[in-house]
């Protein structure tokens, strides 16, 4: 079966575990909450991709295991405990392993919508990106 891409827009965000001793590389970082949440798998969660070393342009990405999630939502992921989220941003030279995600152009940052939260007053990046499936 041939590789086909989509172009979507969204929100861009880090996911990172909070401390250096994590359960693991296997454990997914969502809560069962971010499913439901949303109603329908895939509503607001658009693309969760596991960054590696050779996953460039994200200067803020944090040290370790580290994924790259996009929501359709101003509103950050629902992450399990010992987990964290942050905006990501992109430099001009960022490239995900095998093209599998493109960004196409930045649209703006737009406000997080995180009452609350250590989120609330920072700003998400809303791109268009284009995506392997």
């Amino acid at each position: 079966m041939a590789d086909t891409t989509r172009t979507i827009s969204g929100f861009a965000w880090l996911i990172s575990p909070l401390g250096a001793v994590h359960a693991g590389p296997a454990e997914e970082p969502l809560a069962p909450e971010e499913v439901v949440d949303a109603g329908q798998p895939g509503d607001d969660l658009l693309v969760m991709h596991r960054l590696t070393e050779r996953d460039r342009g994200i200067p803020n990405r944090p040290e370790g295991s580290a994924f790259l999630v996009i929501t359709g939502t101003t509103s950050p992921p629902i992450v399990r405990e010992g987990w964290r989220v942050l905006p990501a941003d992109f430099s001009s030279e960022f490239a995900v392993e095998g093209d599998a995600i493109r960004l196409r152009r930045g649209l703006g940052a737009i406000s997080v919508a995180a009452p609350g939260t250590a989120l609330e007053g920072q700003k998400v990046l809303e791109c268009e990106f284009d995506v392997r499936d």
